[in-house]
């Protein structure tokens, strides 16, 4: 109490969104010269902006989806929007998560109301061509030089989407572990996976999520601070790879 200082060895983030996903949180740890085991500042900034990391991820020759990116003082058209893009597409905030404020949009009248509903939830949105395919996920972290790659996941939805009542309620959404796809699939997800944790300068624990079709595996997203409870899709990929919970605390803290 008084003057007593708390001096602190390490932070822990487990803070999905702002401010312990979008760098801030890594940015004022960085000042105070605080390790953590999420990815910097940097990345973290660059990761949570879904428009950003879109560009930077096509820049690098991986399949991304159709996109158009719009905000909020500008003036937008539905005919000059469907120009671009091909319907069904979907509708979401572009700094956020858990699928909250997206929406599926199958005709031509729906996308006003998505619109909207997207930017009640953030100042600028993203619209993305729908791609029909399976959804995988890869959870990946470094122990040392080493790249340790957990055992991929398959989403299969009950919802019409990934959406935020299938992501929270386990009635709504069917996680397979290991993935039941083709090797090859697993193979090329895992090494597209190692490729951009090492581009995008990543550290800790990271999932990226992808879907795959005949034409190919498009990248979705990256999370950096991915969801730790019993439930969420890391924790479930280490027990597969033989890993426990506390194992891949330690390795986190660790590594920070």
């Amino acid at each position: 109490m008084g003057e007593n200082k708390i001096h602190f060895d390490t932070v822990f983030v487990a803070i999905h969104g702002t401010p312990g996903e979008d760098g801030k949180l890594q940015g004022y740890f960085d000042m105070l010269d605080i390790p953590y085991t999420s990815c910097d500042h940097a990345t973290s900034a660059l990761t949570f902006n879904k428009y950003f990391c879109k560009n930077f991820v096509a820049q690098l020759n991986v399949l991304t989806a159709k996109a158009v990116h719009l905000t909020k003082n500008e003036n937008w058209d539905i005919d000059s929007i469907l120009q671009q893009l091909t319907l069904p597409v979907f509708v979401k905030p572009n700094n956020g998560g858990s699928s909250v404020g997206m929406s599926k949009v199958n005709e031509k009248g729906e996308l006003a109301d998505a619109i909207k509903k997207a930017f009640r939830e953030d100042n600028e949105i993203l619209i993305e061509e729908f791609i029909e395919g399976r959804e995988i996920t890869c959870g990946i972290l470094k122990k040392g030089k080493e790249t340790i790659i957990f055992p991929l996941a398959e989403v299969i939805s009950k919802n019409d989407f990934f959406d935020y009542e299938a992501k929270y309620n386990p009635d709504f959404v069917e996680e397979i572990i290991p993935a039941q796809i083709p090797e090859e699939v697993t193979e090329h997800c895992k090494q597209v996976s190692s490729f951009l944790y090492e581009k995008l300068k990543c550290k800790g624990v990271v999932r990226f999520d992808y879907i795959f079709n005949d034409k190919g595996m498009y990248f979705l997203e990256v999370n950096t601070v991915p969801g730790l409870t019993e439930a969420s899709f890391i924790p479930q990929m280490a027990n597969s790879y033989g890993m426990p919970l506390s194992d891949l605390f330690g390795l986190l803290v660790e590594g920070a």
